[in-house]
């Protein structure tokens, strides 16, 4: 079997730029949850959502849905700074860029949850496997 790597090479700022006009739920740490689409990523810094400009690097993550499921990337926990409860400890990582986590959602809806880097505490091995 041939496996892609997960080390994309890419910023979190040129992940979204790739993803502009999907639509996206923002986890900020003091208004939770901000959906809309997003409109314009900068260059340096900055997203565009719902006529706001957030800063990325600063959020807790961001779900962007319409993103087909991918069957690379393996199966893992990831423990965050902001509390999550069990949300994350059995799910797929398929992609590892310079400063943020890309992980495949749960749930009918396919999403991708892009993670930064700063608010990631671990990552381990998930030791429950889904049954096929």
């Amino acid at each position: 079997m041939n496996r892609k790597p997960l080390h994309t090479g890419k910023s979190l700022q040129q992940r979204l730029s790739e993803l502009q006009g999907k639509l996206a739920e923002l986890n900020t740490p003091l208004s939770g949850l901000e959906p809309g689409r997003i409109s314009r990523v900068y260059t340096r810094h900055f997203i565009k959502v719902n006529r706001q400009l957030f800063v990325p690097l600063s959020l807790y993550s961001i779900r962007v849905f319409d993103i087909p499921p991918t069957c690379r990337g393996v199966r893992v926990g990831i423990r965050t700074v902001f509390p999550s409860g069990n949300e994350f400890n059995n799910i797929r990582l398929v992609g590892i860029g310079r400063d943020y986590l890309e992980l495949q959602g749960k749930g009918k809806f396919p999403s991708r949850i892009l993670f930064p880097l700063s608010q990631v505490e671990s990552i381990y091995r998930s030791t429950t496997h889904r049954k096929k």
